[in-house]
């Protein structure tokens, strides 16, 4: 196994830093990180094989310019660790289980049982950001319960971006109906159906579908169309590109939920949707990160 980590000065914003682990996340086992403003961050990723860092410096510099900063030359430590030290197990630790609304989420370190009444939800993500405590991830599962609370059962779900996998496992277990997984990761895809096998989801049939491939030019995701409910939590200059296509899967009336965006960000996100002709419901801000909810008339 190997450890890699980068260092980056104290000046960044708290928001900035957590939104860099992100992009990785698919292709480390665990990740990291720690500072404060008052001395350097460090981001840590633990990988199975020896990562390439020209790839992960590209992924970084991507995510931080879809946020809107700049990050400073990277310069990668990458070595080899004790394969006799159990890393994962030691690090999930730092994550213990937390509750999502009805959702008690934990990971497979987890050895008590399910509190009485939540509905379980096992995620063994590399970092918070893909297990669920994450702001984004919180907002789009509180959305999830609005809907079901005002009545709202949709018919077919997809899920755009499903990285862990969590956000469709945990529409299928609010609605039990059939729900389709897209990532452009394949690595995502992979982790995402085995997170579905420890939860107890078929992937088939009438319940969870799992596809990689590029954006909305998915074969499976232009067969099964229309969607009533649209879920995608992933940056917002995509989602911003991506409207006219997601509009043009969403059935009438549909229900979408975005997130992945800054507070900041929300109105010009919900500007490219309103032009495609559907109506904010509800806003979601949890910390610096926003969700949205919009309908199609």
């Amino acid at each position: 196994m190997y450890r890699a980590f980068i260092n980056l000065p104290a000046d960044f914003k708290d928001i900035d830093v957590a939104a860099l682990p992100e992009c990785i996340d698919a292709l480390a086992q665990v990740a990291m990180r720690e500072g404060t403003h008052t001395g350097p961050w460090k981001i840590e990723w633990i990988f199975e094989k020896e990562p390439d860092t020209a790839d992960l410096t590209a992924r970084l510099v991507l995510q931080s310019e879809s946020h809107g900063f700049a990050l400073p030359a990277l310069d990668w430590t990458v070595e080899t660790i004790d394969t006799d030290t159990d890393w994962l197990q030691m690090t999930y630790r730092a994550f213990p289980p937390f509750a999502v609304g009805p959702f008690f989420i934990y990971g497979s370190h987890y050895e008590e049982g399910v509190p009485e009444g939540l509905i379980p939800l096992q995620i063994d993500a590399a970092t918070a950001f893909g297990s669920g405590e994450h702001g984004t991830t919180k907002g789009c599962i509180q959305a999830m319960l609005d809907l079901k609370g005002q009545g709202i059962c949709p018919w077919n779900v997809l899920d755009v971006g499903t990285g862990s996998g969590i956000l469709a496992l945990a529409a299928w277990k609010l609605w039990k109906t059939p729900i389709l997984a897209t990532d452009i990761d394949e690595e995502a895809v992979r982790v995402a159906a085995v997170h579905a096998d420890v939860n107890g989801v078929s992937i088939g049939g009438s319940a969870l579908s799992l596809a990689a491939g590029d954006g909305f030019n998915i074969p499976d995701l232009q067969r099964k169309k229309p969607y009533e409910l649209v879920i995608a939590n992933i940056l917002a200059g995509p989602l911003i590109e991506m409207a006219a296509d997601l509009t043009a899967v969403l059935d009438k009336p549909g229900y979408v939920i975005l997130s992945g965006m800054l507070v900041t960000q929300a109105t010009e996100v919900l500007a490219a949707y309103e032009a495609c002709g559907l109506k904010m419901r509800e806003r979601y801000d949890i910390g610096e990160w926003a969700t949205l909810v919009l309908q199609r008339p």
